[in-house]
């Protein structure tokens, strides 16, 4: 999430957000008018970390979209002194801006998975050892899916995700335990036929059984 969000495309998106939550905060006066258009709600949501909070953040502003396009455009916000300003014409001018929800709706997309992958890893419901990888995985397609699987859009992101991955997250360990793992297995036999993982698997019970052929056998 970290390496994803200081890419230059999600960069800017996660300070544009960040400009207009400040902004509002900043004031008692603009957070007044921001919680009646919102009903008493939130934008500012705090997560696990601090990527997974700038996620919460932009899925609480989407999530209000309309409120705060409405809010900017009444007389209420236009009438407040601190909007005159020019940090308050910018956070305006964010919110009005169609690109800036474009851009928020894409980043969503792709920070939605990993921020699944996170929550899982940090949940203590069950052990999440054998979804680690498959999970992963699973993000990286629904990725290629928001980016139209046009190669050249998503292949930074996902040489990210590969380079953190590897040698802590694709260990013979973590593919064994995706491989006996039946919530994958059965919905694609096919893995079985995988070289990295086999491979993987092949290693895992070598070291386990070390002492013993026909085990590994």
């Amino acid at each position: 999430l970290q390496g994803i969000g200081n890419m230059a495309r999600f960069k800017k998106v996660i300070d544009q957000a960040k400009a207009f939550t400040i902004f509002v905060y900043g004031h008692t006066r603009t957070l007044e008018c921001m919680r009646y258009f919102t009903e008493g709600r939130e934008i500012v949501r705090p997560g696990v970390t601090r990527f997974a909070s700038n996620f919460l953040t932009l899925e609480s502003i989407q999530e209000k979209k309309d409120q705060l396009r409405k809010m900017v455009v009444h007389s209420r916000w236009d009438s407040l002194k601190d909007v005159k300003s020019k940090k308050g014409k910018d956070a305006t001018t964010i919110i009005l801006n169609p690109t800036f929800w474009k851009d928020v709706k894409l980043t969503l997309t792709v920070f939605e998975p990993l921020v699944k992958v996170l929550r899982l890893v940090d949940g203590d419901v069950k052990p999440s050892m054998g979804f680690i990888y498959g999970e992963l995985l699973k993000a990286k397609r629904e990725i290629k899916e928001a980016f139209g699987n046009n190669e050249s859009w998503f292949k930074e992101v996902i040489a990210v995700i590969d380079k953190k991955m590897k040698g802590r997250l694709d260990s013979p360990l973590h593919l064994t335990a995706y491989l006996l793992n039946p919530h994958y297995s059965y919905s694609n036999p096919s893995i079985f036929d995988e070289p990295i993982i086999t491979e993987g698997f092949i290693s895992c019970v070598e070291t386990f059984y070390y002492h013993d052929e026909d085990k590994q056998d």
